[in-house]
């Protein structure tokens, strides 16, 4: 037979019962609880990322795509404020017109004006650069001492043709440097700097559309060459981070980032707008 309780005991039973308070070492910290499965002392090592796989490749990796992968190279260097270094295989011996000036890169290209074909609208072209040339289509000629001939030819041209498109000017070296774009013809080398555009944007892949003044005079130009996405990438990151095609990356194909990793050649951009 059970013997009854006293009133001490059953006030004990009736006390809700308490979780167990953690132990405390000598010096009176708390001694965290230990995770499930850790012996004590034993490192736990914390939650591994989990890492994407690699993407198959869809398409060949081509020199376009080299020309993308190294632009996007100098995109990060100049947004860190790091000075980037010459990407083309290929650099034109141009004496720089700055100090710390690095040429970047070169290729063949051509050098296009806007040209309206209505007499109407007909505007001769001001003395932009300072260079000379006889040929009536060289871009050089249009801004020298023979501006007159030439915007007598572009007048003579106007009134036969009617229709409003971008025309071939010169066959040009395209030379891109950290402070601007040499273009370089038959008939002397010009520098604009990206302190003169004002404004740039991709028109295709390898073009660029870029407006630009100096003391001399304004000019519209199209310029088509490998190199063409880095003037706008570097003068877009340099004047006008906000730039649609910059801040969309436009300038290259939709997958491309994607695709570049497929190769191994993934770009760093953490710091692109």
């Amino acid at each position: 037979m059970a013997q009854p309780r006293t009133v001490r005991q059953l006030r004990a039973a009736a006390q809700p019962r308490t979780a167990a308070r953690p132990s405390q070492d000598t010096a009176g910290a708390t001694t965290p609880s230990q995770p499930a499965g850790a012996a004590s002392g034993e490192l736990v090592p914390a939650a591994s990322r989990t890492l994407q796989p690699r993407p198959q490749p869809q398409r060949p990796w081509t020199g376009q795509d080299y020309v993308w992968w190294n632009t996007a190279q100098v995109l990060t260097a100049v947004r860190a404020g790091f000075k980037p270094n010459p990407v083309s295989p290929v650099v034109d011996p141009i004496r720089p017109t700055h100090s710390g000036e690095v040429i970047l890169g070169s290729c063949d290209g051509e050098i296009l004006a806007f040209k309206r074909g209505d007499n109407s609208n007909y505007q001769p072209m001001r003395g932009f650069f300072l260079a000379g040339g006889a040929a009536g289509l060289a871009l050089m000629a249009a801004f020298f001492g023979g501006q007159a001939v030439v915007n007598s030819r572009r007048k003579r041209r106007a009134e036969r043709d009617a229709v409003e498109k971008w025309r071939h000017l010169a066959n040009a070296r395209l030379s891109v440097s950290t402070h601007g774009i040499y273009l370089g013809t038959p008939d002397g080398v010009m520098f604009i700097g990206y302190q003169q555009i004002r404004e740039c944007q991709v028109t295709g892949v390898g073009e660029v559309m870029l407006a630009a003044t100096n003391e001399q005079g304004s000019v519209r130009l199209k310029v088509r060459g490998q190199w063409a996405e880095l003037v706008m990438v570097i003068w877009a990151a340099l004047f006008l981070p906000e730039h649609p095609q910059l801040v969309g990356r436009s300038w290259l194909p939709g997958d491309w980032l994607l695709h570049a990793r497929a190769y191994n050649r993934e770009v760093d951009t953490s710091n692109w707008p």
